[in-house]
């Protein structure tokens, strides 16, 4: 009998300290996630990164501004996907006769207080990137009609106030995440899949890769 309470006890003792090793473990990530992201809002926060002005005057509507954002997750997409250009995210440049340059984008909600489609003002979507980050394509088969075309499609989902893929389900439509949203302009506007251009491997539409080739992005400025 003592020998059985004595096996209990040391199997008893054994899941504590697992429990406790786990516990531990938990608290160690959350503390460094919310140190990360408090640094990284602090960077967000005295962030001055702005456009010069003949850069702007280079902009087209339709032209991707590509970025890399401020958080964790930012930095995980930018460091997972180890691409050609350092970037997490992209949008589209939208010219407002009101506003002036915005950028029609989607973002999640866990990062934004809007969930989805979401359009910025040019300047709020510089000062949101990391410091010399941003970088500027424009489609080498667009003209000016088809670019236009390809920013008002972008507004049009704006307005229909597509929400975040959380999911990444690629096959669904009624929701986008920032590359999948890129990906479905092509395919309305130029009923093209940018990510089976010019490659018997078609890349992953959660990547940046296909926006590298030369033969079909022109490059129209860059920070990087």
């Amino acid at each position: 009998m003592n020998s059985f309470f004595h096996i209990l006890s040391m199997t008893l003792n054994k899941k504590f300290i697992i429990v406790i090793i786990i516990c531990l473990t938990l608290a160690a990530i959350i503390l460094f996630i919310y140190f990360y992201e408090s640094k990284s809002k602090q960077q967000e926060q005295i962030n001055d990164y702005a456009l010069q002005v003949q850069e702007i005057a280079m902009l087209k509507e339709g032209d991707l501004m590509f970025r890399k954002g401020f958080g964790i997750i930012s930095d995980c997409i930018a460091r997972a996907s180890k691409e050609r250009f350092c970037v997490s995210h992209v949008g589209v440049l939208y010219n407002d006769t009101n506003k002036g340059w915005m950028v029609i984008h989607t973002v999640s909600n866990t990062l934004v207080d809007i969930d989805g489609m979401q359009m910025d003002k040019l300047d709020k979507f510089v000062k949101d990137s990391h410091p010399n980050s941003i970088l500027v394509l424009r489609y080498r088969y667009a003209n000016d009609s088809s670019q236009t075309a390809f920013a008002e499609q972008a507004y049009y989902y704006l307005q229909r106030k597509i929400p975040f893929d959380d999911a990444f389900n690629i096959n669904d439509t009624s929701e986008f995440y920032c590359t999948e949203f890129i990906r479905q302009l092509f395919l309305d506007v130029y009923h093209t899949d940018i990510y089976k251009l010019n490659t018997s491997n078609p890349y992953s539409p959660m990547r940046f890769t296909p926006f590298w080739n030369e033969n079909n992005f022109q490059l129209v400025f860059t920070h990087q």
